[in-house]
Order: C-alpha cells, then sequence, then structure tokens
C-alpha cells in the first residue's frame, strides 16, 4: 500500500469512527428523551396535575389539530401523542392508554334540563362564610351564573353538582366488580339502589312534615351471599350543617341500628372509594378548602351508547366506549383536617350538566394518586333510540325515563392506586316518580325489617 493509499485508509477509519460516536450520542439522546417521556407518563403526583391543568396545550384552543377530530373517529394509541395527552387528565394516563384502546368521538352535544328547571327555586338563600349554602330547596341550579373571577366559584360549581337535575328520583339496579391487577376477579356484588327526593323546591316537598329532608335512598344487596339481605337506608337534610341519618339492616341481627354518618374517609362495602368519593365528593363543604383552578376541556363518557366494555391490562377501565370533549369546571378540594387521608382532590365537572367527569384524589403521606374516579353516563332522551341493557337480576321497563331530559349514572371506574386495586360499577338507571303515599311506606326503618315494598 503506498503513502496515499494509507492516509485515505487513516481518513477513513477515523470518519468512521466519528460517525460511530456521533450515532451513540444521537441513540442516547434519543433514549434519554424517550425515558423522560416515559417518566412524565407515569408522573401520578399531585404537581404533576396541577401542571397538566396549567399548560395551555395545542387541544384545548383554536388549534389546526383539535379540527381533526371529527363525529365517528376512533382514537387509538398511535393519537396519543398527538391528541389524547391534551385531553385526558396525565393523572389517568397510565391506565387509559393501552395497545388496543379504542375511542369513539362523537360530536360535543346541547342537553337541555327538564322544561321546568330553576323555576320553582326560593330566593334568599346564601353562602356563608365558609361556602356552604344556606336556605336553598331545590327546584333548580343555585348557581347558573358563576364568574372566573368569584372568590366563591369553587364552592358555587360543587353546590351546583350536589343539587343537579338528575341527581334523585330513580331505581338503580347495579352490578360491581372488584379486581385486582391482571383483571383477576376478587369479588362480584349486585344490589339495588333506590333514592327519592323530598325537597322540590318553594314551599313544596314530597312528604309534608318532612320539610328539613333532601332525600332519602335504600340500597339493599342481593349478592354475595355473605351480604345478600343487607340494607341500608340514608337520609340526608336540606341544612348542610346537619348529618345524614343512616340506618343499616343485617338479617344475622334481625333489627336495623344506626350507622355513624359522620365517618366519610373509610372504605365503602369493601370497594376502593371511601364515603366522601359519591360522584366525585359527597363530603361536607365547611370541612374544606377551595380554589377554582378554571376550565378545562377533557374527553369525558358523557353520553355512552350502553354500559361500556372494560379493557386495559386490568380491565380497570371502559373500552369501546364513546366519548365526547367536553368543557369542565375545575376545583381543587383541600381537606381541613390533618387525619384525613387526602392532601387534596380534583374535580373536573361538566359545566352545562354538573356532573362530575373525573375525581383524582391525593395521599396526605406523599402527594401521589391515592384514589381516582370516572363516569359512564346517558341521557335520557337517548333511550328513544338507544334501549339500553337489563340487570342481570331484574327487568325494567325503561320508556318511562323518556321525557325526563336529565343524565342517568350508567357507572364508573374507581380506582386505587396504591392497593392497587378497582372497582368497576354498571348501573341499570330507570327514572322514577314516588307518590307521597309510596313514599311513607317505601322508606320506612319498620319496613327493613319486614321486606314490604
Amino acid at each position: 500500500m503506498n503513502i496515499k493509499e494509507r492516509v485515505s485508509s487513516r481518513f477513513s477509519c477515523r470518519a468512521r469512527f466519528l460517525m460511530s460516536v456521533v450515532m451513540m450520542m444521537t441513540c442516547a439522546t434519543g433514549l434519554l428523551s424517550l425515558t423522560s417521556r416515559s417518566y412524565a407518563a407515569e408522573d401520578q403526583s399531585y404537581e404533576a396535575l396541577r401542571q397538566w391543568i396549567k399548560n395551555d396545550h395545542p387541544m384545548c384552543c383554536d388549534h389546526p389539530a383539535a379540527k381533526s377530530i371529527t363525529p365517528g373517529q376512533h382514537l387509538t394509541l398511535k393519537d396519543r401523542q398527538s391528541v389524547l395527552e391534551a385531553l385526558i387528565p396525565q393523572t389517568a394516563w397510565k391506565y387509559y392508554f393501552f395497545d388496543d384502546m379504542d375511542m369513539e368521538i362523537a360530536a360535543t352535544g346541547h342537553y337541555p334540563p327538564p322544561a321546568d328547571w330553576g323555576k320553582d327555586v326560593a330566593p334568599g338563600y346564601q353562602l356563608d362564610s365558609q361556602g356552604t349554602l344556606i336556605g336553598f330547596t331545590g327546584g333548580g341550579s343555585p348557581f347558573p351564573e358563576i364568574g372566573a373571577d368569584d372568590p366563591q366559584a369553587g364552592q358555587k360549581v360543587i353546590w351546583n353538582m350536589l343539587w343537579r337535575p338528575g341527581a334523585n328520583n330513580y331505581d338503580m339496579p347495579m352490578v360491581t366488580w372488584l379486581r385486582s391487577e391482571g383483571g383477576k376477579l376478587d369479588r362480584q356484588m349486585e344490589y339495588m339502589s333506590v333514592n327519592a327526593q323530598y325537597a322540590r323546591g318553594h314551599d313544596h316537598t314530597l312528604v309534608p312534615g318532612y320539610e328539613d329532608v333532601r332525600s332519602k335512598q335504600i340500597m339493599e344487596f342481593r349478592s354475595p351471599r355473605d351480604m345478600a339481605g343487607a340494607k341500608q337506608m340514608t337520609i340526608s337534610y336540606v341544612d348542610h350543617h346537619k348529618e345524614d341519618a343512616g340506618w343499616l339492616y343485617m338479617p344475622a341481627q334481625r333489627k336495623p341500628r344506626r350507622v355513624l354518618a359522620s365517618e366519610r374517609t373509610g372504605e365503602l362495602m369493601g370497594m376502593d372509594m371511601i364515603s366522601e368519593d359519591g360522584n366525585g365528593f359527597a363530603g361536607k363543604v365547611y370541612e374544606n378548602k377551595w380554589t377554582y383552578l378554571g376550565k378545562k376541556r377533557v374527553l369525558a363518557t358523557i353520553n355512552v351508547k350502553d354500559n361500556p366494555e372494560l379493557g386495559g391490562p386490568h380491565l380497570w377501565v371502559p373500552h369501546k366506549a364513546r366519548w365526547e370533549v367536553r368543557e369542565a369546571d375545575v376545583v381543587l378540594i383541600e381537606p381541613k383536617a390533618e387525619n384525613h387521608p387526602y392532601s387534596a382532590r380534583i374535580v373536573f365537572i361538566d359545566t352545562e350538566t354538573h356532573w362530575t367527569l373525573w375525581m383524582f384524589a391525593f395521599d396526605r403521606k406523599d402527594n401521589q394518586l391515592l384514589r381516582m374516579n370516572q363516569h359512564f353516563l346517558k341521557y335520557s332522551e337517548g333511550y328513544g333510540d338507544e334501549m339500553p341493557q337489563q340487570a342481570p337480576y331484574l327487568k325494567q321497563d325503561f320508556s318511562k325515563t323518556l321525557g325526563h331530559r336529565v343524565f342517568l349514572h350508567l357507572g364508573e371506574t374507581d380506582i386505587n392506586a396504591k392497593k392497587p386495586h378497582a372497582t368497576i360499577t354498571h348501573c341499570f338507571t330507570n327514572k322514577r316518580e314516588f307518590s307521597e303515599a309510596r313514599a311513607k311506606q317505601f322508606f320506612s326503618v319498620r319496613n327493613m325489617v319486614g321486606g314490604r315494598r
């Protein structure tokens, strides 16, 4: 080999070496970037969700990508970065993004309330210094208009949720599955919830003499065997400062006993929720600090065709369900009690219907996700052309639900991130109107024992 060839060979080797270094650095950078993105995706801390809410995602403004979502479109895992990460709260990514995921997108709907909604609201109610609603007796939403700069905006959003149309007056057969990782079924329960609203606006109550009662509810278990025949009745009051009254009947004990309604932080019937988690928030307003975080657009199962399939690696989340892009009021709820298991709770509440779409609660020990829930809803008028499933143990006539113009609760998923474990419920809700006489008989402590319904 002559000198010219040797020099050329040296330069060629050096070039190949430099190219390999560059390639390794590029791969390392890419791997680091991928690792960073993966780490961020797994971040379920309170701080991460607050940052996600604060971020001005392209999907949340008039961006060309937003217009690419069309009714009838099916979003899959390939749409994660371009669309889904902007519309699904980050805390839920770990559960809702999986290989064969399928989200059918529907047009954002308009769902008017009942025709007489708001016409029978008695004036003179107000919020006290702690945000507690005083003097309201139903008949409509207490705060149809809420300013973003209102110092009590957070509490007002919650009061609209608590008094939303369709919150009461129903028969609700339910099936619940308790699942651990890998979709393992640990327990299945069947039970029935029946609810009647007593407070109905200005000078009107379902049963005269019970003007202080807001609603009554009875829950009766059918299975499993160790719970069959158990019944629980709850009475809630118009006065928010008054604790709910409750009775529990177990067949083996042969008589109902009072239950402590003030215990709101213990797990409910072995499920992955506490009593306060009902509908996103079912606690006492004055026991919390409130911050309104603004509005955010999110995907929600606001008007599903029917009870959704379950998907994901653990069968914890809705799969092949119908979703809508909805505007939500975002509220931060911070318990005042230092012994409360949650450091904070963030809820996303639909601005039009006042139903909770998403709830995330964070562990006081480390500010990481402890529990979350997401709800499946159905507009009553949809039953005109999309008949729902029947509960496996009870046949219902859903035709009487038409005309109510309210949302029905078709179920939810409640995830305990620390166990990890989940409770998934399918509801088969049908509207029901009680007469005065029927309500007196049905919601009787004596009849909890006799079973006369």
